[in-house]
């Protein structure tokens, strides 16, 4: 049987498009495939532990993004304030404005809650770690820097929902302001 040629990047990125919009639960194996361009069987093939498999793709390609995209700003030794401002521009735009939801709330309820909490608690530890590392290289002590760095995902995370659920997208965008105000003081 020949399988469909959907390019990888592409498919992880519909497949984010699907549980980041509707959820784990939500995700049907029918809307994975049909988003995705592929046939069931070659999801299968691809993924072949079903829809946990393609979840736990996901989640790892965000990883791979938050790794080059945050992490690696955050912890690099440019000036800090260089690196606070990159990496607040790359949340804007993963996030297109506070338009997105956060895929990481979409897989952690639900049946998804159980199944994703260590990766998800795991990608959650290494956000407030290197926001904390940065509030440290902005002089900020280790309590103040801990604090920066756990504030800093709390007003991403509920400036998120907030601006999904009131399509108020300029909250995520004052939020994200207020990050900068907090390690800038």
């Amino acid at each position: 049987m020949a399988f469909s040629k959907v390019e990888p990047d592409i498919v992880m990125e519909r497949l984010l498009h699907v549980f980041r919009s509707v959820g784990y639960d939500g995700a049907s194996l029918t809307e994975l495939a049909s988003a995705t361009g592929l046939k069931k069987a070659s999801l299968y093939h691809r993924f072949p532990d079903g829809k946990v498999g393609m979840a736990r793709a996901v989640l790892d390609h965000v990883k791979g993004w938050d790794d080059s995209q945050i992490f690696y700003i955050l912890l690099s030794s440019e000036p800090a304030k260089e690196r606070l401002d990159a990496a607040l521009n790359a949340i804007s735009v993963f996030y297109e404005g506070g338009r997105l939801a956060c895929i990481l709330r979409a897989m952690s309820h639900g049946a998804a809650a159980e199944i994703f909490r260590d990766q998800i608690a795991e990608t959650f530890q290494n956000w407030v770690n290197a926001f904390a590392h940065l509030a440290t290289d902005l002089g900020h002590d280790s309590d103040t820097a801990q604090k920066l760095g756990e504030s800093s995902l709390v007003k991403i995370q509920g400036s998120l929902i907030l601006a999904q659920t009131l399509q108020k997208p300029e909250l995520f965008q004052d939020a994200l302001e207020a990050i900068k105000t907090d390690f800038l003081k």
